[in-house]
C-alpha cells in the first residue's frame, strides 16, 4: 500500500494529479488501496482461456461526450487480442461496405476462428 501512496512518484499521487488538472478530486479509500495491493501481490498465473492476454481501451470503453464508457476490456485466453482486433476489423469493413475478400493476408484464419466463437 505504501508504494501506491508514499513515494514522490507513487501511482496514486500521479493519478490524483492528472485528475486535479481538470479540477476533479480523486480519492482512494483505505479498503480500495488494500484490495489493489492484494491483487498486485498475487500474480495472474492463469493458463489457457483464464490467462489475461490484453487490456483494450477502445471508443466503447471511453464513451462519448453524452454518455460514459464501459471501461477497459480485459481479454482472456491465448490470442485474445488478435481475435478482438480481427473482429473489430471485420465490423469496420462491414460498416464501410467492404467485403470479406478485402481482408489482409493472414486475417482469414483468425477471422474464421472469430466467427466460430
Amino acid at each position: 500500500m505504501e508504494v501506491l501512496t508514499e513515494p514522490k512518484n507513487a501511482l496514486g499521487k500521479q493519478y490524483k494529479k492528472l485528475f486535479s488538472m481538470n479540477n476533479v478530486k480523486l480519492h482512494f479509500t483505505e479498503r480500495a488501496l488494500r484490495s489493489i495491493a492484494k491483487k498486485a501481490i498475487i500474480p495472474d498465473n492463469g493458463t489457457g482461456n483464464d490467462r489475461v492476454d490484453a487490456v483494450v481501451v477502445d471508443e466503447e470503453s471511453v464513451g462519448s461526450v453524452d454518455s460514459p464508457g464501459c471501461g477497459g476490456k480485459i481479454l482472456r485466453g491465448d490470442g485474445a487480442l488478435e481475435h478482438y482486433l480481427t473482429v473489430a476489423r471485420l465490423k469496420e469493413n462491414v460498416q464501410n461496405g467492404e467485403t470479406d475478400g478485402e481482408l489482409q493476408e493472414g486475417d482469414s484464419y483468425v477471422s474464421s476462428r472469430a466467427m466460430s466463437l
